[in-house]
């Protein structure tokens, strides 16, 4: 019979040979790949499904009987489907999300049909965040009649824009661009009607749409960049955003921290400068944040905060007089030194110092980059002088220099 302590002997037996035996490597469902499956509703047509994340990453073809198409190995994300077939137009389904493991299945497609004279239309049929100044381009299979082509072109929304052709051995195709912009956050609709003609006078054999939206309000670059370093205190803040800005909507919700004063001047209805009153701390982190709000004149605005970073460049001297190394230099003229940021005058000129020292000289200060040390007697004849600034040096915000910078120069006679 067994007794309880040879029991619980054997149940600490099965316990050490099941964590012996466990596999060491944990199961993650976020490792199995899921899969996409839908269906081409187009009778007799092989379509080529490609699967875009940012870029091509595989491309399947539907069954030209059922329809049916099967992208395997799909790692968990949001991806864009595109969808081509010969004389039909593009489609594309945006943000189709896979789960890890899972099957996603897409709503059934259906592919417009093209005229045997169209090509393609891009912008493809569907397709969003299209930037807003894309051009929509349609390619013909032969050489058209421009006049009969742009009148029966629609845009709708209307575009204010302008048609561009290329007519070549290969390629014929119209391009239309607008004169400025596109709305943000706009669905458009592209229409080619069949009165549309050849140069041979044959029209379409039926009308063709296309239909696209536009991205939303965004910045399109800044300087500094995000995460720049060592920018000079003396710099000026530039935004550019996509599309034609609200101003005193987006003036009110750009801020500079730490907290600077300054104005802003615009260079057109996209790009803004932040002029800081003065010059801004050395060797700091600063934060350029757009909060939510700002807006263009279409009504698009920013749902989120958009933060850029930058650190500025430590405390420095910039420029000096006289030159490190120069020779013959005037005995009664002053030495000046120049700051990249405003400086804190009393430490300043605590730091300084020079060797030979020199009786009756003083500080001049122009403004708080700047000081020159003068006097009314002269330095010593045919002497090396060595001024040095010190590491006690700080800025107006008590950032301090980060080693001591100094300069040799020998007087003339």
């Amino acid at each position: 019979m067994l007794t309880n302590k040879k029991l619980n002997l054997i149940f600490l037996l099965i316990i050490i040979v099941f964590l012996f035996c466990a596999d060491e490597t944990p199961y993650f469902p976020e490792d199995v790949p899921g899969s996409i499956v839908g269906l081409v509703k187009n009778q007799d047509v092989i379509v080529q499904v490609n699967l875009f994340q940012g870029k091509l990453i595989q491309s399947v073809n539907s069954d030209s009987l059922t329809g049916y198409f099967e992208i395997k190995n799909v790692d968990s994300g949001v991806y864009n489907l595109e969808f081509i077939a010969n004389n039909f137009g593009r489609y594309v389904l945006n943000e189709v999300i896979v789960y890890a493991g899972k099957t996603t299945a897409t709503a059934d497609i259906y592919l417009k049909p093209l005229p045997e004279q169209i090509l393609f239309i891009n912008p493809a049929d569907n397709v969003s965040n299209i930037s807003v100044d894309f051009p929509i381009e349609i390619e013909f299979s032969s050489q058209m009649n421009q006049s009969s082509v742009e009148e029966n072109f629609s845009l709708q929304p209307s575009v204010d824009g302008y048609f561009e052709w290329i007519n070549s051995a290969n390629q014929h195709k119209i391009i239309f661009r607008p004169t400025d912009q596109y709305a943000t956050d706009q669905t458009y609709k592209i229409q080619l009607y069949k009165n549309a003609e050849t140069i041979f006078g044959d029209t379409l054999a039926f009308s063709v749409s296309s239909l696209f939206t536009t991205e939303s309000v965004k910045i399109v670059s800044t300087i500094p960049e995000d995460n720049a370093t060592y920018i000079s205190p003396q710099t000026e803040i530039y935004i550019a955003f996509n599309s034609r800005m609200d101003r005193e909507a987006t003036e009110s919700k750009i801020v500079l921290s730490p907290e600077t004063a300054g104005v802003f001047r615009w260079l057109d209805s996209r790009k803004v400068f932040f002029r800081p009153g003065g010059f801004l701390a050395s060797n700091t982190e600063y934060e350029i944040i757009i909060f939510p709000g700002a807006a263009d004149i279409y009504g698009s605005f920013f749902l989120t905060g958009h933060t850029i970073k930058f650190k500025t460049e430590p405390l420095t001297v910039i420029s000096h007089y006289p030159s490190n190394g120069a020779t013959s230099v005037n005995r009664s003229n002053p030495i000046v030194i120049t700051f990249n940021t405003f400086i804190n005058k009393t430490k300043a000129e605590g730091s300084f110092s020079i060797n030979p020292s020199v009786e009756g000289w003083r500080f001049q200060w122009s403004d708080l980059t700047r000081f020159q040390y003068s006097g009314s007697t002269k330095l010593q004849a045919n002497t090396k002088y060595t001024v040095t600034i010190d590491s006690t040096c700080s800025d107006y915000w008590d950032n301090k220099i980060l080693s001591n910078f100094s300069f040799e120069f020998l007087t003339g006679e």
